[in-house]
């Protein structure tokens, strides 16, 4: 594409050309899936190697296809800058995770609205000088080959800006390459990595479209990931049939490098009293496990534990739960503003904020762009074990539980509490043992002997 380098308040946006034996940009056979497993198809990829041309005057906005124009007015001019972005690239995804929120069909991100999208974003940042763009999908390495393009042309157009762009991805593992980890590292770009745990897990929540596991493929990805970037987060959904198997899967984690690990309930309504105990019951083990790691010198990031400390450490209530329509925002595949990558788009079409080709609109993020949202949570939060750290809970997941942004689901302020408790014992023990890492990493300060 010639047209990427302009001005972007004027010039039209350019019609990408599609060849539809390729699929949508760059396809199958030339955008080094082979690498990451055998023939086309053989890890799952088969049903994206042949798609049908997209009709681009089909994509849903309210302003025709060929009159778009990058519109630099569409940035805030009131409320939090915006100095994140989530970037959906594509809809596509080579998993069918049995949990998973997002929409999924083989639509693609045009790369003239990628380009722009990042222009938009230095743009809306105002005096801010640093700026994050997180890639999304679907499975975000899937455009590869689009990252390879528009990742220097961020630096370079946020350099001539005065500023930086960082740029990170959130991965299922199975696309990644040596190639893939080369690239990342060259431009200093982040991963965090989707995994749920032990290969049993794993296959059963999160298997290819082919209906065959994926635990082969990201085992296989993992260990050229934190080659690169060792403090990678392992990233666990849990559903109730996994809860008994946490502290396996943290051994797991563990055997295969990871020293940053999420383990966070998904889908608060489908629990209960028995599946929120072996919860707590796998996740206390965990602590008791940390506790040993302390010991032995070695610091390990466990997402609940960590929090924990911290507000404990910090003695002091946060003001929000997350950044999420505030200084973070998702552009989608059209070009659409979302809060964040969570919201559901066809239920919740009220919380779009704008198009970037279009208008920004500041209201409708103005329930999240407040002062202070904790004071705007409708539960007895003053009282709660988990007020030093909770700052609400994920407000797209709260507004998909009970309808509201500031309104958890019972089972989702019990999972934050299981991490008050156990981060709170942990806290205790390695205090009182006056653990020099502990004091080192929570209460910066060396402990002597």
């Amino acid at each position: 594409m010639n047209n990427i380098v302009g001005n972007e308040a004027t010039r039209p946006l350019s019609i990408l050309k599609l060849n539809p034996t390729l699929g949508v940009g760059g396809g199958c056979s030339s955008s080094g899936y082979k690498t990451s497993g055998g023939a086309c198809g053989s890890n799952g990829l088969k049903s994206l190697c042949i798609q049908p041309a997209l009709n681009l005057e089909e994509i849903h906005t309210d302003v025709a296809f060929d009159q778009r124009r990058l519109n630099l007015g569409t940035t805030p001019d009131t409320g939090t800058l915006v100095t994140l972005i989530d970037l959906d690239l594509t809809v596509a995804c080579n998993l069918r995770c049995t949990y998973c929120f997002k929409e999924k069909w083989n639509e693609h991100m045009e790369e003239q609205v990628a380009f722009d999208a990042l222009v938009w974003l230095l743009h809306a940042s105002g005096s801010a000088k640093e700026v994050h763009v997180n890639f999304m999908g679907g499975e975000p390495l899937i455009r590869f080959k689009l990252i390879q393009r528009i990742v220097p042309f961020g630096k370079r157009r946020a350099w001539q800006m005065g500023k930086t762009m960082h740029f990170g991805t959130t991965t299922n593992g199975t696309l990644v390459t040596d190639k893939v980890v080369e690239f990342f590292k060259k431009w200093g770009m982040g991963f965090h990595t989707s995994i749920d745990g032990t290969p049993d897990i794993q296959d059963r929540n999160r298997p290819m479209v082919s209906g065959q596991g994926s635990a082969r493929l990201v085992e296989k990805a993992v260990p050229k990931i934190l080659s690169n970037r060792p403090n990678t987060t392992a990233r666990s959904t849990v559903v109730p049939e996994s809860a008994g198997s946490l502290v396996e899967s943290y051994r797991y984690f563990r055997s295969l490098g990871y020293t940053n690990i999420a383990f966070v309930p998904g889908g608060p309504s489908f629990w209960n009293k028995e599946s929120n105990a072996v919860y707590e019951q796998q996740f206390s083990e965990i602590g008791d496990i940390v506790i040993e790691e302390f010991r032995k010198g070695i610091f390990v990031n466990v997402k609940g534990i960590d929090e924990a400390i911290r507000g404990i450490v910090r003695n002091q209530r946060p003001q929000h739960a997350c950044g999420a329509g505030r200084g973070m925002l998702l552009i989608d595949i059209h070009g659409d503003m979302w809060p964040c990558h969570r919201w559901n788009k066809a239920s919740e079409r009220v919380w779009r904020i704008g198009n970037i080709y279009e208008h920004f609109n500041q209201m409708a993020r103005a329930e999240l762009d407040v002062r202070c949202q904790t004071d705007l949570l409708e539960q007895d939060c003053e009282h709660c074990v988990a007020n030093k750290f909770c700052g609400g809970g994920c407000p797209a997941e709260n507004l998909e539980e009970t309808g509201k942004v500031y309104k958890r689901h019972p089972n989702a302020c019990e999972h934050t509490r299981v991490w008050a408790r156990v981060g709170q014992r942990v806290h205790d023990v390695l205090h009182k043992e006056g653990n020099p890492l502990f004091f080192k990493q929570y209460y910066n300060r060396e402990m002597t002997a």
